[in-house]
C-alpha cells in the first residue's frame, strides 16, 4: 500500500489534469495506483475522485454545457458501467492492468490525432458507441475517458463546449459507478474513506487547473493533455 504522501501527490496531479483538460484524472490516478496496489482497490479509490472533480468543472462551465449532446452518450454509458463492474470482479489483475495501459495509450493516440475539421455532424450512432465503450472501462477501471474524448474531438467543438460535455458525462457516470460499486460490495468502507481523504489535494489542484485553463489557447489545451498522457503511458508500459 502506498504511503499517504505518495497518495497525496498522485491525487493532486490527477486533480490538476482534470481542472485543465476536463478529463484524465482517472487515467493519471489509475496509471500510477495500479503499480502500488490491487486494481480493484485502486478503482474504488479513484471512483471517489471520478465523482467529485467533475462536479467542480461542471459548476464552472454550467453555462457552456449542451445537454442535448450529453444524453445520447449517457444512454449507453450507464448500463455499460454495470458490465464494467462485473468484469472488474471476474478478470485477473494482470488483464485489468493491461486494460489500464490500453486506455492510456488510447488517450495518447486521441491527442496525437486531432482532426482539423468536424468529422461527425450528428450524435447518433457515434455518441452511443462512445458511451458504451467508455462505460465499460469506466465501470471496470475508471478510465472511460478516451472513447468519449475522441468523439468530442470528431465533433469539432471548441474547448469550452468540449470540456462542458465531458464534465457532465463524468459527473453522471461517476455517480452511477459509485452506486454500482457500493451495491455490488466491491467498494469497502476503508477504500471509500481513503478516497474521500484524497479529495482535499485533488479538489485544490482541480481548482488551480480551472484557473490555468482560462489562460490557455485551444492548442495549448490539447498539447498539455497529450504530453501528460504520453508520459504516463510510457511509465506504465515500462514498469
Amino acid at each position: 500500500m502506498a504511503d499517504i504522501a505518495t497518495m497525496i501527490a498522485v491525487f493532486a496531479a490527477a486533480g490538476l489534469v482534470m481542472g485543465i483538460t476536463g478529463f484524465g484524472a482517472g487515467l493519471v490516478a489509475m496509471g500510477i495506483l495500479v503499480t502500488l496496489m490491487p486494481v480493484a482497490r485502486a478503482t474504488v479509490i479513484v471512483a471517489v475522485l471520478g465523482l467529485a472533480c467533475p462536479v467542480m468543472n461542471l459548476w464552472t462551465l454550467r453555462r457552456d454545457i449542451q445537454w442535448r449532446e450529453v444524453w445520447p452518450i449517457l444512454a449507453t454509458a450507464l448500463p455499460a458501467a454495470i458490465l464494467g463492474v462485473f468484469l472488474l470482479q471476474k478478470l485477473t489483475g494482470q488483464v485489468l492492468k493491461i486494460g489500464v495501459a490500453g486506455m492510456i495509450l488510447a488517450g495518447c493516440a486521441t491527442m496525437l490525432w486531432s482532426p482539423k475539421k468536424t468529422r461527425i455532424h450528428k450524435a447518433f450512432p457515434w455518441a452511443c458507441a462512445a458511451g458504451a465503450l467508455g462505460g465499460v472501462f469506466n465501470g471496470a477501471l475508471g478510465t472511460g475517458g478516451p472513447p468519449v474524448v475522441l468523439y468530442s474531438l470528431l465533433r469539432g467543438w471548441d474547448k469550452s463546449v468540449s470540456k462542458g460535455v465531458l464534465s457532465a458525462y463524468f459527473t453522471m457516470t461517476g455517480t452511477w459507478r459509485m452506486i454500482v460499486l457500493i451495491t455490488t460490495g466491491v467498494a469497502t468502507a476503508e477504500d471509500l474513506q481513503l478516497g474521500a481523504l484524497m479529495l482535499i489535494p485533488a479538489l485544490a489542484a482541480t481548482y488551480l487547473g480551472t484557473r490555468i485553463f482560462r489562460r490557455m489557447s485551444n492548442n495549448a489545451f490539447r498539447y498539455a493533455t497529450m504530453v501528460l498522457l504520453v508520459g504516463l503511458s510510457v511509465k506504465l508500459v515500462l514498469s
